[in-house]
Order: structure tokens, then sequence, then C-alpha cells
């Protein structure tokens, strides 16, 4: 009874030493200052359109709990799939939506005996297409309007330019020609009436990334992450690095530099933008400088790693750097080191399209046939992955000739 009881009171405290790490929420600000830099992005008065979950809660979060920039309105986009949430948008928050409450809420209609559908009782003008339909999906030329593309398109028109508008991730290709609209400011993108040939806004994005930003936690490798969360801020990095390119199309290849030297001081596990300084300083010939950028990442990334094992990203870049350290300094140890970190990862998560083309881009390297054809046909067994440009490829050669890692 002494030994059982004991055991049970220290189960507990196994639990505790054990997730008490990936719960800890003390020292993580990157949720609060993630939301408050996408919303101090948007003009005053704007509407933005978020994706789904992670770009969208934190938004709520900061703007219900902490009342802040409560003058932007949040449109989600998963949810405006629903007619409660158009509702709510129309009714609730003023986003400007044109279609009454009869042509939006959905009411159950027996269309057969025993077969039940929901839709709403009048019907409205998708004017983009100029169909008469109801808001629901429907198929179109081989592809399906769903309730938030009409909904994105019908906000757009209706608004008539008198609010801003933003999106947190590249629009839909709708019959309005969005994408063809929006122009990078900072973090977001900004639908334009006349957008700039470049679609980059470089002077208020400079501005925002390298004075206004607050990247407090992003540093930090000692605050937990996990996959979803690392993907999740990959959208900072992404924008900074579009800015980037811009900024070095235009020979404005200092600032540029400038810019890449603080989103490595601030967001170091972001290896994507070591790599783009990296590219810049070997078109210059200084190879001391690259090799001293290389040792920084890998320090970096290896910190991170060691604290949050568990994150499949770190493993892969971590690996990525060390088998490029390797391949830039005949150190084959470091290589192959740097390849089991990366086949480690691709065991872990054999669907992951990015494991499996960084760890086929070093095996490429290497000249490694019959490894790089075992790692196809693993990828290959989930049928969706046959689509990729890759599979097919390597699938229907003996030696990858004539494939580099440019071609992704």
């Amino acid at each position: 009874v002494t030994i059982a009881s004991s055991a049970l009171v220290l189960l507990p405290a196994v639990s505790l030493a054990h997730s008490y790490r990936i719960n800890d929420r003390s020292k993580n600000n990157i949720p609060y200052n993630y939301a408050a830099n996408m919303l101090d992005t948007c003009a005053p008065n704007a509407i933005l359109f978020t994706a789904g979950d992670n770009d969208t809660f934190p938004l709520w979060a900061i703007q219900e709990v902490y009342d802040y920039r409560k003058d932007v309105t949040v449109v989600n986009l998963s949810l405006l799939n629903t007619d409660w949430y158009v509702e709510q948008m129309k009714n609730r928050y003023g986003v400007p939506i044109s279609l009454t409450d009869e042509q939006i809420l959905w009411y159950p209609e027996e269309i057969r005996p025993g077969i039940e559908v929901h839709r709403p009782r009048e019907s409205f003008v998708d004017r983009p297409r100029g169909i008469r339909t109801v808001l629901n999906p429907y198929p179109l030329q081989g592809r399906v309007i769903r309730v938030q593309d009409m909904m994105v398109d019908e906000i757009v028109l209706e608004n008539k330019w008198q609010r801003p508008i933003y999106f947190s991730s590249t629009p839909w290709d709708s019959d309005l020609k969005l994408r063809e609209r929006v122009t990078i400011d900072g973090i977001l993108m900004r639908l334009d009436r006349q957008p700039d040939s470049s679609r980059v806004d470089i002077p208020s994005s400079w501005n925002l990334f390298m004075n206004h930003y607050n990247y407090d936690g992003f540093e930090n490798s000692v605050v937990y992450r996990d996959e979803n969360a690392t993907g999740v801020f990959m959208g900072l990095g992404m924008a900074a690095s579009q800015v980037f390119n811009e900024m070095a199309r235009q020979n404005m290849v200092d600032s540029a530099m400038q810019l890449a030297q603080k989103i490595n001081t601030v967001y170091p596990e972001y290896w994507q933008m070591y790599v783009l300084r990296i590219e810049v300083l070997e078109r210059q010939g200084d190879t001391a400088q690259v090799m001293s950028l290389l040792t920084e990442l890998h320090d970096t990334l290896t910190a991170f790693f060691e604290s949050n094992r568990e994150n499949v990203f770190y493993m892969q870049d971590l690996g990525l750097t060390k088998a490029e350290i390797g391949r830039r300094t005949g150190d084959q140890a470091m290589i192959e080191e740097g390849i089991r970190l990366l086949y480690h990862a691709f065991e872990l998560f054999p669907n992951n399209p990015f494991g499996f083309r960084k760890l086929v881009t070093v095996l490429l390297q290497q000249g490694r046939t019959q490894d790089i054809r075992t790692v196809v046909q693993e990828f290959a067994t989930y049928k969706r992955n046959l689509e990729d440009p890759w599979v097919q490829r390597l699938l229907g050669i003996t030696h990858p000739t004539g494939l580099t890692p440019d071609d992704y």
C-alpha cells in the first residue's frame, strides 16, 4: 500500500516534469507581437482578410482582451464559408455586404422525400461572374466557386475603395483579378486600385521591418516552438525576403543587406535570409564572410534544435546547414551528420514535402542515386505526392541528370 501510494503521489510530478516546458507560456511573447505587427501594418479602419485559425486567433485575442487596434475588422476566410459568420460580419461588424439576411442565412429545405439541404430562401447575383445563384458553392468551368470566394469579391466590390483592404496571404485567383492588384506592405498584402509594377511598397515595408515591428521573443531559442508555430512565423521571413529581392532588383543592395542583417538578428532561425545574404557576398567575392555567416547560422540552429528537439523544421534546417558547411570545407563527417539529421526528419514525417526536398537536394549534391530513388519511392507511397514534379522526374530516370536544387 505504501509503495502504491508513493507511486500515485509521484505520477503528477512525472507528468509535470515531462510536460511543463512545452506548456510554459511565461516567456512567450511571440503570439502577441505577431498579432500586433499584423494589425499595425493596417491603415486605420481597415479590413483584414485572414486565412485560418493560426493567423486569426492571436488577432482576436489582442483586440478583444487587450483592446488593441479594434478599428481593424478581421475577416476569417475559413469562417466566411458559413452563413452565420457572413451575417455577423454584415450586421454586427459593418463589413460592406449588399446581400439581405434572406440571401445569406441557410434554411432547411426538403428537395426530395427524405433528402434535406440547407440554403438561403432568396438568390442573389454573383456580380463578378454575372450569375444568379444562392449563397452555396457551385461549379463553374471546371472549378468550384466557394462561399468565401463569392464573399471576398462581394466585400471588395461593395466597399468601393472606402476602407483599406489587406490580406494575410495571397488572395484567391478571382474574376476580379485580386492577385494582380495586391502590393506587399510589410508582412501583409494591400489591395491597391493601381498597384506599382514592382508590387512591393519598399518605403513602407522598410519602415515597418526596420523601425516599427516588435520582434521580442522571436530570437529566444528557449521559448518552446512546435512545427506548427514555426510554420506560422515563417510568414514574417518570407515577406522580408520578398522585400529584399525587390530591393536587390532595383540595385538597392546595401539597403537590402541591412534589412537582411536586421532579420537575422531579430529572427535568427529563418535560414533563408542567410542564404540571400550569402548569394550577394558570393557575387562580391567575400568568401570569408560567407563562411562566417554559415557558422553563425549553424550555431543558431543548433541552439534552437537543442531547445526544441521535437521540431522537425529545426532538424531539417540544421541538417541542411551541416551538409552545406561540409560541402564547402570538404568535411565528409559534417556532410554525413547533416544527411543523418535530414534522414531522421524525413522518417518522422515522410509525407512532408519540405523535408523531402531538402533531403533530396543534399543527396543530389552527393550523387547518391540509389538513396534518392529509395527516398522518392517512400515519399510517393502517398498518392497525392505523385503530382510533385520532382517525384515524376526522379521516378522516371536512372540518374538525376539535369535536376538541380534550383528546380524547386
